[in-house]
């Protein structure tokens, strides 16, 4: 018989209310205040006197939507998440377990040579930190590579070191994808809970035993953890993977942070999930799996279930993350338009319940794909705004206090994310890199337009056929 829960606390309710409010109260008192200080500050430190020109209505209108849409993502929406995560970090209840399962590791691999030994060697290394029984199931899904015969010899070698942990490789004689070698994986496991790991990720010693004991204590049927984008060497200096390692820390340390408040995390990525071995063996063997982006059907499918899905921040994994434009540009096609087919087709159902993962999927459609186009024509509108502009000079001016503005909200969140993600509001001095995180922005800004038109032309996406071992290789 499940226990009793605990009687909401009013007080409580009413400080984290409070809390989620602030965001909201700042940003309208922000969006008040700024304009006349920018007016202030270009007519005392630039000595320069406005024109007064009277402006035309449209133009007004334009400007203020534009200067509205940023405030209130940036500061409102941007300050309720970090709010947000702030509480969904002290609520995770974690605890010894009293029973820890056998945990079978799944790893689905498609010409990975060069990225498996690491990954192996790494599952090893959890399995010997974990109480309880673990083995190694890797599915060579038809490489074209020595994929085969190096996880074969990097299983027997880790076997001599970690003795109770067994290993083996399955080989499937084609290519069939990644869903068939997670079924596959997943069908041959013994455990009562199955770990998904992707070849080109690896994780840190304690996380097995970490997310096992937060799945027992706070009830959830899978879990993850953060992922660092890395590539794959001991100093990330990569000016890509920089970039997403600002990125990756601002969705994962605080977006999907906050996201467990609700009960609303809505993947759990290739890098690092842990499923109840039977809920996960009965979507993939009792479901036509159709998207790209498989980790969000089954996150998604999870939770239309009715089954918990949690994050644990301090559950931490490598992956190795792409290191090119090319790479990068590949990957978020794929991100984007499964993303797409995920929400506004195979699960669209979810969007028309009142939930907390309907407002965050709503919100993900408006703020991030239909924003979009929103700020691209911000980009287009530029000239026009400012050749209209009832004083192009003062207009000049005050877009510039705007950026140093936009820059110094986007610093003071970075800073949050940073911590919430690496404990240092200045991790390895990656808070430096935030005036550049704009190019990534374009990157993204460029491929949501792209998959929004893909997906409205018919095109539900598909894995590539790459050479850098980036997760793009299923086929």
């Amino acid at each position: 018989m499940a226990p009793p829960k605990p009687k909401a606390n009013p007080k409580t309710n009413w400080t984290t209310y409070t809390l989620l409010a602030l965001p909201l109260i700042l940003t309208a008192f922000l969006w008040w205040l700024f304009p006349p200080i920018a007016q202030t500050l270009s007519t005392n430190i630039f000595q320069y006197e406005p024109t007064n020109q009277p402006a035309n209505w449209l133009w007004i209108t334009i400007v203020t939507f534009y200067y509205t849409w940023f405030t209130f993502l940036a500061v409102g929406v941007g300050g309720l998440l970090a709010v947000s995560a702030w509480l969904a970090r002290r609520r995770t209840k974690g605890r010894t377990a009293d029973f820890y399962p056998m945990v079978s590791f799944v790893v689905p691999a498609f010409n990975e040579e060069k990225q498996l030994p690491r990954c192996i060697e790494s599952l090893f290394k959890c399995g010997a930190n974990y109480p309880g029984p673990t083995e190694i199931i890797v599915i060579d899904d038809g490489s074209l590579d020595n994929s085969y015969e190096i996880a074969n010899a990097s299983i027997q070698l880790n076997m001599k070191k970690y003795a109770p942990i067994r290993g083996k490789v399955t080989r499937h004689m084609a290519n069939l994808g990644k869903i068939e070698a997670l079924r596959t994986g997943v069908n041959r496991a013994l455990g009562q809970l199955v770990a998904i790991v992707d070849a080109d990720s690896w994780w840190q010693p304690p996380v097995l035993k970490g997310l096992v004991e937060y799945m027992h204590a706070n009830g959830k049927a899978a879990a993850t953890g953060y992922v660092h984008p890395s590539n794959g060497e001991t100093e990330d200096n990569n000016p890509f993977v920089i970039l997403q390692q600002l990125e990756y820390s601002q969705g994962l340390g605080v977006f999907r942070c906050a996201q467990t408040l609700g009960n609303a995390v809505f993947v759990v990525p290739g890098a690092i999930g842990i499923f109840n071995a039977d809920v996960l063996r009965d979507i993939l063997n009792n479901g036509s799996l159709k998207s790209v982006a498989e980790d969000s059907e089954i996150t998604l499918e999870l939770q239309k279930r009715g089954h918990g899905v949690g994050y644990l921040s301090s559950a931490r994994s490598g992956t190795l993350a792409p290191s090119n434009l090319t790479d990068l540009w590949h990957q978020r096609i794929r991100w984007f338009v499964g993303w797409l087919h995920n929400t506004l087709s195979i699960h669209r159902d979810i969007l028309s319940k009142k939930s907390w993962l309907s407002l965050l999927l709503w919100y993900c459609l408006v703020a991030e794909y239909f924003g979009a186009f929103v700020e691209f024509s911000a980009i287009l509108g530029f000239p026009f705004l400012f050749w209209f502009a009832p004083d192009r000079i003062m207009f000049l001016l005050n877009l510039f206090w705007f950026g140093f503005y936009a820059l110094s909200v986007g610093i003071v969140f970075q800073a949050i994310a940073l911590r919430f993600a690496y404990g240092q509001c200045n991790h390895k001095w990656l808070l430096g890199y935030t005036p550049f995180y704009s190019i990534l922005w374009l990157v993204n800004l460029g491929a949501r337009l792209f998959s929004v038109l893909g997906y409205a032309l018919g095109s539900r996406g598909r894995w590539r056929s790459g050479k850098s071992g980036i997760a793009e290789r299923f086929t």
